[in-house]
């Protein structure tokens, strides 16, 4: 999917941004309706409430921004990240950011290292591509990842950093989880303005009984508009960015929170952006 990158630029104002919504994090529940226990996924909104510590450590990077897009008519956002890609300009967020009920989000654009409620001073990105798998478009619950394709003078990766990939680890893993929740359990200010980071173990288990893909989970909730965000190896920030493992994906209970592993055949098909 493609887009006229005039149209993103004249679209988003910093109002426009300080009003959008987080987009919901999906629910993941089994379907009692079906006989192999196939998952199935309901948006609901989480109240203000689940917030918890609104104090605590940021680590704010240009690596990781804020994703603003047109929804259903709405205005949302979500969490990105910049990726190591050949062309520099590629990043990834959650599939159900891009797509939802058969629609592709609209006037998207990336704001790398967000805060305070502002752009860094890279500004706004146009994303001028986005790439959703089949095979979410067609469950809307498995490989709930997309890359997106931004519109920049050179290489973003050079500005911003990038986060490797292709790396698969064993279970547990020491990883860092960073994006911009207006609720959840993360130790920060959570007000959708700043980006949060936390620090802790994932480990990869089977939510969804051992007929279905393993999901690397954490116990806690990551937050509305943490959606996309990058769950990274190997962080060891200012000198090391590390690894992706995975995004942001669903919730389960209170204080769950899962990932797809990435399927990196599949990460490959997704960044084969058509050549100019």
């Amino acid at each position: 999917k493609t887009y006229n990158v005039k149209n993103v630029i004249d679209y988003w104002t910093l109002e426009k941004m300080s009003n959008a919504k987080p987009m919901l994090s999906p629910i993941g529940k089994l379907n009692k309706t079906t006989s192999n226990n196939k998952k199935s996924r309901l948006l609901t909104s989480l109240s203000d409430s689940d917030s918890i510590n609104p104090d605590g450590e940021s680590d704010n990077l240009l690596t990781v921004g804020k994703l603003f897009f047109k929804s259903s008519g709405k205005d949302h956002s979500c969490t990105a990240s910049v990726i190591d890609t050949s062309d520099g300009n590629t990043g990834i967020t959650a599939a159900h950011c891009l797509y939802f009920k058969g629609e592709y989000s609209v006037n998207v654009i990336f704001a790398p290292g967000y805060n305070n409620g502002n752009p860094s001073a890279l500004g706004t990105i146009p994303v001028t591509g986005l790439s959703v798998s089949k095979s979410y478009i067609e469950s809307w619950a498995d490989d709930d990842y997309a890359a997106i394709k931004f519109d920049y003078p050179g290489k973003l990766q050079l500005q911003t950093g990038c986060f490797g990939w292709g790396l698969t680890p064993s279970s547990p893993v020491s990883i860092a989880i960073f994006g911009y929740p207006y609720n959840g359990d993360m130790n920060c200010i959570k007000d959708g303005n700043n980006c949060c980071v936390w620090r802790g173990y994932a480990t990869l288990e089977y939510p969804f009984g051992t007929t279905e893909n393993p999901e690397w989970h954490v116990s806690l909730r990551i937050g509305s508009g943490a959606s996309g965000g990058p769950w990274v190896m190997k962080n060891n920030l200012p000198n090391y960015l590390g690894y992706l493992i995975g995004v942001t994906d669903f919730y389960l209970g209170e204080h769950n929170e899962y990932a797809n592993p990435l399927n990196f055949t599949l990460i490959r098909i997704l960044i084969d952006w058509p050549q100019n």
